[in-house]
């Protein structure tokens, strides 16, 4: 718990390769009292998946903390892409005492103080539909962090449009975040990637939803609690409900934490050794 809240990680699960890092993050966290419960909602199709399954049952075996969540019965959206149901996952958002710490299960570094530093600013700020960290390899925090002097002009301008052609596409720039991270991370310096500032979010500013911290008295509270509508959850957190609140969503500039990719970038990062350290690193976040 913080601060008197529950605090649950949640993730639209579906790739070992990468949540298997995530888990070290998530258990650190648990043992710090900081995360009471991780989740993954089973985002995952039963043919070709089946080794990404038997992990998530391997994890939910060996963690009381840990919970296998699935889409709820008797909703068919037809032949939509599998990320379209994750918006689905909110029906079980309701307890209005819990703060909900959403991560994308490629998101592979969360920075000591995040999830605390996160949490307080969810609790602290209860207009946003969405509070947001510092994500490392995401558009419009990069073009916050390119503002602040954080990121050199030099590898490419990014603009604040969540699917810039260099912040969300360009593999060799986001190649260079990475290593950037991980030199501040070598370096224990990673809180000089922190903003000066938090930063409001014009309202209906797409934002990528690789991590977010919401508030399940929100969700309680709307007309069928749970149920968002537009049912695509970027689309509702980002565009819709600040829009339709007139509130913006929220930057915290004091947490940290390192999406690993969007597709355009994956023939480009997956050609370095990055993820690796990556993985070396989160081996050393908890004792076993």
């Amino acid at each position: 718990m913080i601060d008197g809240r529950r605090v649950i990680a949640w993730t639209p699960y579906g790739r070992r390769r990468t949540y298997s890092i995530l888990a070290r993050y998530l258990q650190r966290d648990v043992e710090r009292g900081l995360i009471d419960e991780a989740w993954a909602y089973m985002n995952t199709d039963p043919q070709g998946q089946e080794d990404d399954i038997a992990y998530a049952h391997e994890l939910a075996e060996q963690h009381d903390w840990f919970k296998l969540v699935h889409r709820p019965k008797g909703i068919n959206l037809g032949r939509l892409p599998k990320q379209r149901y994750t918006g689905l996952a909110y029906r079980y958002m309701t307890d209005p005492d819990t703060i909900y710490v959403r991560l994308d299960d490629d998101v592979v570094y969360i920075h000591d103080d995040a999830i605390e530093n996160l949490v307080r600013a969810r609790i602290e700020m209860p207009s946003p539909a969405a509070v947001f960290p510092v994500i490392i390899n995401n558009a419009i925090c990069s073009h916050f962090l390119q503002a602040c002097g954080k990121i050199p002009m030099e590898w490419g301008e990014v603009k604040p449009y969540c699917m810039d052609p260099t912040g969300w596409a360009n593999g060799p720039f986001a190649v260079k975040l990475h290593e950037m991270l991980l030199d501040h991370v070598k370096a224990g310096t990673v809180e000089d990637l922190y903003l000066y500032q938090d930063f409001p979010l014009q309202p209906g500013t797409q934002f990528s939803v690789s991590c977010f911290a919401s508030r399940g008295e929100d969700y309680a509270a709307l007309p069928k609690p749970g149920v968002l509508v537009p049912d695509e959850e970027e689309s509702w957190h980002t565009v819709h409900q600040p829009l339709a609140t007139g509130r913006p969503n929220i930057l915290r500039g004091d947490a940290v934490v390192s999406h690993w990719s969007f597709f355009p970038q994956h023939p480009f990062l997956n050609n370095t050794d990055l993820l690796d350290r990556y993985r070396e690193l989160a081996e050393k976040v908890v004792a076993s």
